[in-house]
């Protein structure tokens, strides 16, 4: 048989093994990648080298940082990287960061999350659980005895402080509160911004605003701080229940680092890091939860593209 005879053959076997080659080293590009994506003992590992996680500012943004420290260590050692907190001065300024890829995670308020999730797709994985364990947490319009305000009526012609265009219980659901009551919220109160619950609350205790919205749960924080007495306020009106805060991440990460972060932060169990942020600890959240915020705000005619 001649050579010539065999080069079909040759030039199938040659075609196999260059075949056989590629395949090689395919598989060893995927063991490599699979590889780096594992920790020592098999198990996945986040592929972000820091988790960044941006708060609303609810409080003072040093005292924020500070109380929610215990959380982000005890976080870390279930990521396995470092977490650096950050407090935006507003609520939009955080969603603003984390449209820019500035923040990986953002921990919202129920109706700042969703002008994120309309706006820029952000993720929500994980809801707060309050210190009793509920799922939901209330709007209060606080005043102090010497206004003689009783009702909601008893607020026209009052100055009035909300904490932030993008607050949920701070703006939002008080506005929301007075039209149900017959008062145009916009007009009837002398309204300003306050920049947090604590500062609102705070405003009114000082006599610089005659009433004002605040969380519970940070009003349930400050009085256990001490800041005040419950004889010193008169809860005007206790909203319907709100949902509470949810966490969400930004849509470009991996698939598969949005499941070691929703898992992070479910894995949380420490007292001492959970009662740092006075939390009993977190839920699965889905976006559906939200709507009812997203409802309120139509029925209000919010431009959520002009909230600041």
């Amino acid at each position: 048989m001649s050579y010539s005879s065999h080069k079909p053959l040759l030039s199938r076997l040659g075609l196999f093994s260059l075949l056989l080659v590629l395949l090689t080293l395919f598989a060893a590009c995927g063991g490599e990648a699979t590889a780096s994506n594992q920790d020592n003992s098999g198990k996945p590992k986040l592929s972000l080298k820091e988790l960044r996680l941006g708060l609303i500012p609810s409080e003072n943004a040093t005292k924020m940082i500070q109380d929610t420290t215990p959380f982000a260590k005890e976080l870390e050692k279930q990521l396995g990287v470092p977490v650096k907190l950050s407090v935006a001065p507003n609520y939009t300024a955080t969603i603003t960061a984390m449209s820019a890829g500035q923040l990986d995670v953002a921990w919202f308020g129920p109706f700042s999350y969703t002008l994120a999730a309309d706006k820029y797709n952000a993720e929500a994985f994980v809801q707060q659980l309050q210190p009793n364990g509920d799922d939901h947490y209330y709007s209060y319009i606080v005043t102090t005895k010497k206004t003689g305000i009783k009702t909601i009526a008893d607020l026209k012609g009052h100055s009035f402080t909300y904490v932030d265009p993008a607050s949920t219980s701070g703006n939002l659901v008080p506005r929301y509160t007075m039209k149900k009551n017959g008062l145009d919220p916009d007009k009837d109160v002398k309204g300003t911004f306050a920049g947090g619950h604590d500062a609102s609350l705070l405003a009114v205790l000082g006599g610089k605003a005659d009433a004002g919205a605040v969380a519970s749960d940070v009003y349930a924080k400050l009085l256990k701080a001490g800041k005040f007495t419950e004889d010193e306020v008169v809860i005007v009106a206790k909203s319907d229940p709100i949902p509470g805060s949810p966490v969400a991440y930004r849509k470009e990460l991996s698939q598969s680092d949005k499941q070691l972060i929703q898992q992070a932060f479910l894995n949380v169990k420490d007292t001492k890091a959970l009662d740092a942020i006075a939390t009993k600890g977190f839920t699965a959240a889905t976006d559906s939860k939200f709507d009812l915020l997203r409802s309120i705000a139509k029925e209000l005619h919010l431009d959520v593209s002009k909230l600041k």
